[in-house]
Order: structure tokens, then sequence, then C-alpha cells
């Protein structure tokens, strides 16, 4: 099976994962009887598909397939800082699929962005220190905390806020 298949599979298996979770949170939420604003599930999936590669350089997805990302300049696991930034172009989902169709290498543009690529599982690499995912993973919370925030009021001030957060 080629690497653009097998990242793919990937691809779909932690979005599953990603909208199952937001759907349990979500669920959670309703079932305390705590007001759910639907943004904020929307913005959870999209917190757990950008660092869903920070612990050594794969997601459950990329383990159930057997790949991983790697930096292209050390040949190490990729740095949790990398991982964050290449995922941070799947807000770009369509264009990514078409440059990594037409991409010699089947690199995304993250990948290219991050200077990563994807290769076959290797248990042998050294990984990253568990802070420097924990850190990343905090960058990401805090700037899409800011997001929402400057979401939530700019929605508030267009008066779209009854739209938006029911």
């Amino acid at each position: 099976m080629n690497i653009r298949l097998k990242r793919f599979m990937a691809f779909f298996i932690d979005v599953v994962i990603a909208a199952l979770l937001a759907i349990l949170v979500n669920s959670i939420l309703v079932l305390f009887n705590m007001r759910v604003i639907t943004p904020m599930v929307a913005i959870f999936g999209w917190f757990i598909l950008i660092c869903k590669d920070c612990f050594r350089g794969a997601s459950f997805g990329r383990r159930i397939i057997g790949i991983q990302v790697v930096d292209t300049d050390t040949r190490q696991i990729a740095s949790p800082l990398k991982c964050v930034v290449r995922n941070l172009f799947y807000f770009l989902t369509f264009i990514e699929f078409i440059v990594m169709h037409y991409s010699s290498n089947g690199l995304r543009l993250g990948d290219y962005a991050a200077h990563t690529q994807v290769a076959l599982y290797n248990k042998t690499l050294r990984s990253p220190k568990f802070l420097q995912s924990i850190s990343a993973i905090g960058y990401v919370l805090i700037g899409l905390i800011l997001f929402e925030i400057f979401f939530y009021c700019r929605a508030s001030s267009l008066g779209l806020w009854g739209l938006l957060y029911q």
C-alpha cells in the first residue's frame, strides 16, 4: 500500500475519532444541563486534529496504519511544535489534498512549511520530550481560546450572537 493511501486512511480514522470525542463532550455537557455553545464543540474537534501528532509524531490513526511524522532535517520524530505547525494547515484541507496529490513525494503544504514528511513507523527514532508535547498542546489551547473569544466578540458586535451561539 502506498504512503498516500496510508496517510488518507490515518486521516480518516483521526477525523472520526475527533468527531466522536466532540460528540461525546457535547453529550456530556447536555446531560448535565450545561449550555452548549456549538462553535466551542467544533473548536474542540479542531483542537484534537491540530494536536493529534504531538506524542511520538503519530496520532491514533497513524499508529493503527503504521506511519509517523518525521523531521526532514534531522530524520528523527518531528517535534511537537512542528507537528502543530503542519496540522494548522488542515484549515486548507481541500488545497492540502490537491498539493499532496500533485507533489512528487506526497507532501502537503503543512509538510513543506514545517519541514516534515510522513514515513513508516520506526520505534528506534528518538522521541521528543513529554514536556515539549504538553507545551505545544498548551500553545494550541491558548490560541484556540483567544480565537473563540475574538469570534464570540465579533459575532455579538455584528448581531450574529443569537444565530451562532444557541
